[in-house]
């Protein structure tokens, strides 16, 4: 007993010193040093432009010469002009359209390759995850090939020549699904770690109840999983609403970016760039940004209501 104390005193005295060096040298500053490079990034390639283009979208400027004040004339003329509107429907449209069965598939194969029914998940992990690993320059041509009129995959196998991609009704829908396939695989692992971090005994729990496995889903699994929806739809919803590649990669020719019918509300600010009209390119982005914050607080204020 005497050893064993002696072999204590020791190590509580270090453990005094080292919490008052501590108090005395105050909180440790590595942390900081180790965020500051990414702070100071932000800062200057983020911030310093984003307010600097809320600045200049009350200006008329042509990118050399004086600036004028024009106020809110630029917002007045975003919001007058026919193609801006043309350009958020269509982003509503692939929104609206690719969320709900995207998010639905990826739930639904999270569930099925979480399941104890499931075998070679391993295999099947990678593979649906694959389509996110690949360049969408590069898969918009992969869908090029698959969807093209004369020499597209589909028509060879339907024995047709059906427009996909000059028919601009047709090819809207050719972009959802494009994005139904790019985005699958990522909702699909956020879902699977979201499924993952389900507490095995509150299910064991359930079944014991007598409660079936749909039962299980609906009043257990879903419930719980509703961080991972909100973290998904808002997630999606603004990466979709600034989308921008996807359709005038399918779409576009010789290097010309999509048509009205299909194009993007980031098409209006390339096409204000080319015109060196910028000040009318910063209102058009920061509408774009009002619209996209109001959605993702609508969104947040939904599920706060169905989880009261």
């Amino acid at each position: 007993m005497v050893k064993s104390e002696s072999l204590s005193c020791p190590v509580s005295n270090l453990t005094a010193q080292s919490n008052l060096r501590k108090r005395r040298n105050g909180p440790s500053l590595v942390p900081y040093l180790f965020i500051f490079p990414f702070v100071l990034f932000f800062i200057i390639l983020f911030v310093g432009p984003a307010f600097y283009s809320l600045y200049l979208s009350f200006f008329r400027y042509a990118g050399y010469g004086e600036s004028v004040w024009v106020g809110l004339d630029n917002y007045r003329a975003v919001l007058q002009y026919n193609i801006f509107w043309i350009a958020l429907k269509n982003i509503f449209f692939y929104w609206m359209a690719h969320a709900i069965p995207m998010m639905a598939l990826a739930f639904g194969l999270a569930v099925l390759v979480n399941s104890k029914l499931a075998r070679y998940r391993n295999v099947f992990k990678p593979l649906i995850y694959m389509p996110q690993i690949i360049a969408t320059v590069a898969a918009a041509l992969i869908f090029q090939n698959f969807f093209g009129t004369q020499y597209g995959i589909l028509n060879r196998i339907l024995g047709a020549e059906i427009p996909w991609l000059s028919d601009m009704d047709l090819a809207r829908w050719v972009i959802v699904i494009f994005l139904i396939w790019r985005g699958l695989g990522y909702w699909f692992v956020i879902f699977l770690a979201g499924l993952t971090s389900i507490n095995p005994e509150i299910m064991e729990a359930a079944t014991v109840d007598g409660a079936t496995a749909w039962r299980r889903m609906v009043y257990v699994t879903i419930p719980l999983m509703r961080n991972s929806f909100l973290f998904a739809f808002v997630v999606d919803g603004v990466v979709t609403l600034r989308l921008f590649a996807e359709p005038n990669i399918l779409v576009g020719k010789a290097g010309a970016l999509a048509s009205v019918q299909v194009a993007p509300v980031l098409n209006l600010v390339i096409e204000y760039i080319r015109s060196a009209r910028f000040g009318m390119a910063a209102a058009t982005g920061w509408i774009l940004f009002l619209v996209i914050a109001i959605i993702s607080w609508l969104q947040f204020r939904l599920f706060r209501q169905e989880e009261g």
